[in-house]
Protein backbone atom coordinates (compact mmCIF):
# COMPACT_ATOMS: atom_id res chain seq x y z
CA UNK A 1 0.00 0.00 0.00
CA UNK A 2 1.53 3.30 -1.03
CA UNK A 3 1.96 6.31 1.60
CA UNK A 4 -0.92 8.41 0.46
CA UNK A 5 -3.10 5.14 0.51
CA UNK A 6 -2.37 4.27 3.79
CA UNK A 7 -2.59 8.27 4.74
CA UNK A 8 -6.45 8.15 3.03
CA UNK A 9 -6.94 4.66 5.14
CA UNK A 10 -6.22 6.17 8.61
CA UNK A 11 -8.17 9.36 7.53
CA UNK A 12 -11.37 7.67 7.09
CA UNK A 13 -10.85 5.79 10.25
CA UNK A 14 -10.76 9.18 12.31
CA UNK A 15 -13.42 10.32 10.82
CA UNK A 16 -15.15 7.60 11.24
CA UNK A 17 -16.54 6.75 7.67
CA UNK A 18 -16.36 4.29 5.34
CA UNK A 19 -12.43 3.56 3.76
CA UNK A 20 -13.99 4.04 -0.10
CA UNK A 21 -15.21 7.25 0.42
CA UNK A 22 -11.41 8.41 0.15
CA UNK A 23 -10.43 5.95 -2.00
CA UNK A 24 -9.66 5.22 -5.69
CA UNK A 25 -11.34 1.86 -5.06
CA UNK A 26 -14.84 1.10 -5.63
CA UNK A 27 -17.35 -1.25 -4.40
CA UNK A 28 -19.93 -3.45 -5.82
CA UNK A 29 -22.82 -5.28 -4.07
CA UNK A 30 -25.13 -7.54 -5.68
CA UNK A 31 -28.88 -7.98 -4.34
CA UNK A 32 -29.46 -11.54 -5.52
CA UNK A 33 -29.14 -11.87 -9.66
CA UNK A 34 -31.35 -8.91 -10.09
CA UNK A 35 -29.92 -5.65 -8.93
CA UNK A 36 -26.18 -4.36 -8.83
CA UNK A 37 -24.42 -1.40 -6.73
CA UNK A 38 -21.18 0.33 -7.98
CA UNK A 39 -20.03 2.93 -5.90
CA UNK A 40 -17.49 5.10 -6.84
CA UNK A 41 -17.63 4.92 -10.39
CA UNK A 42 -16.49 7.14 -13.03
CA UNK A 43 -19.42 6.65 -15.87
CA UNK A 44 -21.29 4.37 -17.89
CA UNK A 45 -19.72 3.84 -20.91
CA UNK A 46 -22.21 1.22 -22.27
CA UNK A 47 -25.93 0.89 -21.62
CA UNK A 48 -28.28 -1.28 -23.59
CA UNK A 49 -31.24 -3.74 -22.56
CA UNK A 50 -28.67 -6.62 -22.08
CA UNK A 51 -25.24 -4.95 -21.36
CA UNK A 52 -24.64 -2.13 -18.84
CA UNK A 53 -20.50 -1.22 -18.91
CA UNK A 54 -19.22 1.11 -15.82
CA UNK A 55 -15.89 2.73 -15.82
CA UNK A 56 -13.88 2.95 -12.67
CA UNK A 57 -10.38 4.27 -11.61
CA UNK A 58 -8.56 0.55 -12.61
CA UNK A 59 -11.08 -1.18 -14.40
CA UNK A 60 -14.89 -1.64 -16.50
CA UNK A 61 -16.87 -3.64 -15.25
CA UNK A 62 -19.67 -5.23 -17.92
CA UNK A 63 -23.10 -6.75 -16.53
CA UNK A 64 -24.41 -8.97 -18.75
CA UNK A 65 -27.87 -10.40 -18.96
CA UNK A 66 -31.08 -8.91 -20.23
CA UNK A 67 -33.71 -6.39 -19.29
CA UNK A 68 -31.68 -3.54 -17.71
CA UNK A 69 -32.65 -0.28 -16.47
CA UNK A 70 -30.38 2.10 -14.74
CA UNK A 71 -32.40 2.44 -10.97
CA UNK A 72 -30.47 5.55 -9.88
CA UNK A 73 -27.51 6.84 -11.12
CA UNK A 74 -25.23 10.05 -8.93
CA UNK A 75 -21.84 11.20 -9.46
CA UNK A 76 -20.54 8.37 -6.71
CA UNK A 77 -23.03 5.51 -7.13
CA UNK A 78 -24.95 3.68 -9.96
CA UNK A 79 -27.45 0.86 -9.52
CA UNK A 80 -28.53 -1.45 -12.39
CA UNK A 81 -31.38 -3.25 -12.23
CA UNK A 82 -32.03 -6.50 -14.70
CA UNK A 83 -31.45 -10.01 -14.80
CA UNK A 84 -27.99 -10.67 -14.44
CA UNK A 85 -26.18 -13.31 -15.54
CA UNK A 86 -22.78 -12.21 -16.01
CA UNK A 87 -20.48 -10.21 -14.33
CA UNK A 88 -16.82 -9.05 -16.20
CA UNK A 89 -13.84 -6.83 -14.64
CA UNK A 90 -11.52 -5.81 -17.28
CA UNK A 91 -8.09 -4.26 -16.12
CA UNK A 92 -6.93 -0.84 -17.49
CA UNK A 93 -3.11 -1.20 -18.85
Amino acid sequence: MSKFNNFRSKLADELEIPNNALSDNFELRMHGNKKVIIENHLGITVYDEKMVSVKTNDQDITIKGSKFKIEEINNYKVIVKGNIKEIIFSMKE
